[in-house]
């Protein structure tokens, strides 16, 4: 398939590592990747903070970054990222081209689930990893099934698209899907509510006794490194493309 990158600005200016893991993973397999330039913030700390004018120029700037680009899929390393592209271009602009690019942006997760899985991993990768189950990813894209929700059939695309890597052993943490506080400007607003829930997080990751906590929404993970570091707690932060690529 021919995918078009979406790289927010907080994985440009913070996690590159995350881009690069999910451009090679792309390539690796077989896919045709390119980058639109133009790129910038989807909008979400503006309309965290009910600053939709203020949002509106910088997510029509991205929006047109992607319009009449040819692509199968557009992709993007960040959930709640993607989550807020999606809401404040359907916002913004009611247009066809911007439906049209709306109608093709995936979650990477989302996206080796849903419309390209990875039939085999050349690599396994020996390590004990703790998933970060993210608030938007779950409750808003759909990629499991939130414990709040009560009488269906559940499901956990994270899980699902990691389960066939050899060597690597997944658990989760106590109170699997409670929110690691992040929270986008919450955690500005809001900050000691914040650290606290974040604390709270990284402890429960540190206790599974995993190597790293693994997520797909690079600011948690962020946010998770920060309390880990300043705890000195044993485990890591990585994004699971960085795990996917290095099983590929």
């Amino acid at each position: 398939m021919k995918i078009a990158l979406f790289i927010p600005c907080l994985v440009n200016q913070m996690m590159p590592d995350v881009a690069i893991a999910t451009l090679t993973l792309l390539e690796k397999l077989g896919h045709e990747v390119i980058f639109p330039p133009g790129q910038t913030c989807c909008g979400q700390p503006m309309t965290n903070s009910g600053c939709f004018d203020e949002a509106k120029n910088t997510t029509l700037k991205l929006l047109n970054a992607f319009k009449g680009v040819e692509c199968d899929a557009i992709v993007c390393p960040a959930a709640s990222c993607l989550v807020a592209a999606k809401e404040n271009f359907h916002e913004f602009d009611g247009s066809q081209e911007a439906q049209a690019v709306i109608s093709k942006l995936y979650e990477l997760t989302e996206f080796l689930h849903d419309i390209a899985p990875i039939k085999t991993f050349k690599r396994s990768v020996a390590a004990k990893i703790s998933i970060q189950m993210s608030c938007h990813g779950i409750r808003m894209l759909n990629l499991a099934t939130p414990t709040e929700q009560m009488g269906k059939k559940r499901f956990n695309k994270v899980e699902a698209v990691l389960a066939n890597i050899a060597g690597l052993e997944i658990v989760y943490p106590a109170r699997i899907d409670e929110c690691c506080g992040f929270g986008g400007t919450f955690a500005v607003d809001e900050g000691a509510v914040s650290a606290k829930m974040g604390k709270d997080k990284a402890q429960a990751h540190a206790a599974t006794g995993a190597k790293y906590v693994v997520g797909f929404d690079p600011s948690c993970l962020l946010h998770l490194d920060g309390m880990i570091r300043r705890q000195k707690l044993p485990i890591e932060t990585r994004h699971i493309a960085q795990i996917i690529n290095d099983a590929l």
